[in-house]
């Protein structure tokens, strides 16, 4: 198994574990130390994707590492905890600004996926869009309250259980909307 396998693995379970190894890591270690963890984990995600080239990674870099560089500055657990905020809030704005081009984020990801569809579709991508941004602002918002407002525990749980059935189940919702919607159009 190769090291950029072994890397992105370890990405990917940080990412999707985020709040339970916040929870962990700060009886074990101060923000501090998982801050710079977290950044050097981005720094090797983009070394290693090879996506170093791209201004997008770039921006990713600057906004997320700065962040993490600033919690660890600070030492702050307070501020570890609006890590989910900053995530969903950046994905919020792809979607969001994603409309003001031709193509939406959802019509890029279908393209991407190399499915066919019809003309009449591209109008529920975009309507489909606008909700993913709304659902993710929205997320935003509950995840900020739990960073500021309630214990270590009741943040881990939305953030690392509950944004997840949240989101999750959405995206449930609409493959099987979805479902329907195609035989609709193709009637």
């Amino acid at each position: 198994m190769s090291l950029k396998v072994v890397i992105g693995a370890l990405i990917g379970v940080v990412t999707v574990t985020y709040p339970f190894v916040v929870y962990y890591g700060l009886s074990h270690y101060g923000p501090s130390v998982f801050a710079l963890f977290l950044a050097v984990l981005l720094l090797l995600r983009i070394v290693i994707k090879g996506s170093y080239h791209e201004p997008s990674q770039w921006l990713q870099l600057v906004v997320v590492g700065g962040f993490c560089i600033v919690v660890a500055i600070m030492n702050s657990e307070q501020m570890l905890r609006f890590y989910p905020v900053l995530m969903s809030l950046g994905f919020s704005a792809l979607f969001a600004f994603s409309l003001k081009s031709k193509m939406s984020l959802v019509e890029r990801f279908a393209k991407m996926a190399g499915q066919d569809y019809p003309e009449k579709a591209v109008g529920y991508m975009r309507n489909l869009t606008i909700v993913w941004a709304g659902l993710l602002f929205f997320n935003a918002m509950i995840s900020a309250y739990t960073a500021c407002c309630v214990s270590l525990k009741y943040w881990t749980l939305y953030n690392g259980l509950l944004a997840y059935f949240l989101l999750g189940g959405f995206a449930l919702g609409e493959l099987i909307f979805r479902h329907f919607y195609k035989r609709k159009i193709e009637q």
